[in-house]
């Protein structure tokens, strides 16, 4: 007798229906990461793929375009990835106006704002691209990446002191007199690293380089003042290799300058490079006395160390924390504040720290380890 084994099969099910355990999936909870990327689609990606920051009046800026997408490789989600991409180059994209492959970084109420790129956001836009067609296997993203990268160098850099090649912070900052703009945290060590490979031009190394001195020099002496290893969000370096403040602009750890740890700890913890872990080791340094002196960290400091605010926030604590794990040190109490920082009803509106939180969350559980190698 020939036995049909679709009818025995359905009469199983059909029999089993009444008994969960015969049918539901065994459900795991998600993980704090899961369950921080639900929370950040929900209230910063817009279904079409537009990133919006609630605190300022839901505006664009290209920065979180490129962050969301960076987020999207890490999460494996390639249906937002392509999202974001593609609102991205159709309102973003300065090719059909322009004529370059950079970025537009502010857009508002339906149109661009302001059409000047800014260098951070083109360079993790690239980034981006170049980690998702890794990712999915996608060429038509890294022949994308290749061309930003590509304007990049072409229109956003500038040689200077010692034959340095820098960083401008867009198609601006190259002054009269040698005297260059300069914004530290614009530089991604580990990003420059790719590009180099994505290319073989040895100019991602010079400014690699150049990053590193940046950094470095920038957190022990600005003007004739002596830092304490944090670095300022903005300077100017001069034709000797002078780092200068800059009229205007902050000089305090602020809120350009809270980034440098993830910048730099990408890099220590995916090429375990000495320059980074020198850098690191002295902002966190800060970051012990200010718990020490005050049991918080600030949400920032003047550049000799000193609190400038009176509050935390999430920002910094997010930051202090992936330090702390990219140094390898005990960092329970770092955490503790990070996470009461992130648990605070308020913090759910907040882009900016909302985005940097999610490298210590994706290095805590060993996504960034997986996807940056």
């Amino acid at each position: 007798m020939q036995l049909n084994y679709k009818n025995i099969f359905l009469v199983i099910i059909i029999f089993c229906l009444p008994y969960s355990g015969c049918t539901d999936m065994k459900r795991y909870p998600d993980t704090r990461l899961e369950t921080w990327w639900k929370s950040y689609k929900k209230n910063f990606v817009l279904p079409d793929g537009r990133v919006q920051r609630p605190e300022h009046g839901f505006d664009t800026v290209s920065e979180g375009q490129a962050y969301a997408m960076i987020f999207c490789v890490f999460m494996d989600d390639k249906k937002a990835f392509d999202l974001i991409y593609g609102w991205t180059e159709e309102h973003l994209s300065r090719g059909n106006k322009h004529g370059d492959q950079l970025l537009a970084w502010y857009w508002k109420d339906g149109s661009v704002g302001d059409w000047m790129p800014a260098s951070d956001a083109d360079c993790d836009y690239a980034f981006a691209l170049l980690l998702a067609s890794e990712r999915w296997g996608e060429n038509t993203y890294r022949e994308k990446a290749l061309q930003v990268i590509n304007d990049i160098v072409r229109f956003e850099t500038a040689q200077g002191a010692n034959d340095r090649l820098f960083l401008l912070p867009g198609l601006w900052g190259n002054e009269k007199g040698g005297y260059l703009v300069q914004n530290p945290s614009y530089y991604s060590p580990a990003a420059f690293h790719l590009f180099y490979k994505a290319t073989q031009d040895s100019r991602w190394l010079d400014l690699r380089g150049t990053g590193y001195w940046l950094l470095y020099q920038s957190g022990i002496r600005l003007d004739k003042r002596d830092g304490c290893g944090l670095i300022p969000d903005w300077c100017v370096a001069d034709v000797q290799g002078n780092i200068l403040t800059m009229e205007g602009k902050s000089n305090d750890y602020g809120w350009e300058s809270v980034r440098v740890p993830m910048r730099a700890g990408l890099d220590l913890i995916w090429n375990k490079t000495e320059e980074a872990k020198k850098v690191l080791e002295k902002i966190y340094r800060a970051f012990q006395t200010s718990i020490s002196d005050s049991g918080e960290i600030k949400a920032v400091y003047r550049y000799t160390g000193e609190p400038a605010v009176e509050y935390g926030g999430l920002p910094s604590s997010a930051m202090a924390y992936f330090a702390a794990q990219a140094l390898n040190r005990n960092a329970d109490t770092v955490k503790a504040l990070f996470m009461s920082k992130l648990s605070k009803r308020t913090s759910g509106q907040d882009y900016y720290g909302q985005s940097l939180a999610f490298f210590p969350l994706a290095l805590e559980e060993g996504v960034l380890q997986v996807a940056g190698q």
